[in-house]
């Protein structure tokens, strides 16, 4: 009972503080943000999220605005296919507001495949393999910048892998961006990023709980469009930022087959720029699994 309460205490902080990245990514999050047993030991699930948020007043480094807020449902589906073979399906929609304007629609779909290996009793490796699918609006007709955007706007392949024992875990995966995305003001280009994800995992009668620290590292500088010269870009610099978060998830059994859950963080970085629309300075975010 005392954890259960450490842990509620500790929730009500985190969603009390400003959440500059709380792994709002392009996609490389997927790689083990479900871990087994923490939506019942049902084999499948199918999940609902509902997440609110904005970009922050402070406008970027550069002096380009912000002041963005978020509306974000998500549709999930991670189904096991044969001998712990799995695949993980979601598509969001998404609404955006700010000083510019409003837009809204179908952001990228992801796609990820695995497969869980056990090497000892206890000790279990996941591999996942998959991509983000340009799915996602990235103009509209008044033509706002990419951060107003649901989609990023490229092809992106997701590789990675994680390593857990008991109630811990280790991940770590890469995402490849392909091209550059055809905004017309922006033609944002953004660099490979590397995410590393470990934490801890733990199960009391009806409730579980799951602290985890989730780093972000771009590893080269995004570029986009020069205002001066058509189909002339520039990179821009420091905008290579990593992201530090400390997350934490509460859920609870509804029954054998729901579980409702929450998840809220505090960042130890936060981002100069936002020309890809992944900022956060406040996210707050419920999820809905049903298993089978």
């Amino acid at each position: 009972m005392k954890k259960i309460i450490y842990l509620s205490l500790f929730l009500v902080l985190l969603t009390a503080q400003s959440v500059y990245s709380q792994c709002s990514d392009a996609g490389v999050c997927t790689i083990g943000r479900h871990q087994p047993g923490e939506s019942g030991n049902k084999t499948s699930h199918i999940y609902f999220g509902f997440s609110l948020g904005s970009s922050g007043k402070d406008a970027d480094i550069n002096g380009n605005l912000n002041d963005l807020s978020y509306s974000q449902f998500r549709l999930e589906g991670e189904f096991d296919l044969k001998n712990n073979f799995r695949v993980n399906l979601s598509i969001p929609f998404l609404f955006i507001s700010g000083p510019l304007g409003t837009s809204s629609g179908q952001g990228d779909a992801e796609i990820i495949f695995s497969k869980m290996f056990t090497v000892k009793k206890k000790h279990k490796l996941t591999f996942f393999a998959g991509g983000k699918l340009a799915t996602g609006k990235i103009n509209t007709k008044d033509s706002l910048p990419q951060r107003y955007m649901p989609g990023l706007g490229t092809h992106d392949i997701i590789v990675g892998a994680q390593y857990s024992v008991t109630n811990y875990f280790f991940g770590i995966g890469y995402q490849k961006p392909f091209g550059r995305s055809e905004n017309y003001l922006t033609r944002l280009k953004r660099g490979d990023d590397v995410f590393i994800r470990a934490g801890f995992f733990e199960t009391f009668n009806k409730v579980n709980v799951k602290a985890e620290i989730l780093t972000i590292i771009r590893i080269q500088p995004s570029s986009v469009l020069a205002s001066y010269t058509p189909e002339t870009f520039t990179e821009i610099s420091n905008s290579n930022e990593p992201q530090v978060n400390l997350a934490a998830t509460a859920g609870y059994m509804l029954s054998d087959e729901l579980t409702l859950s929450v998840q809220a963080a505090i960042p130890f970085l936060k981002r100069d720029y936002n020309y890809d629309g992944l900022k956060r300075t406040f996210s707050i975010g419920v999820n809905l699994g049903y298993g089978f």
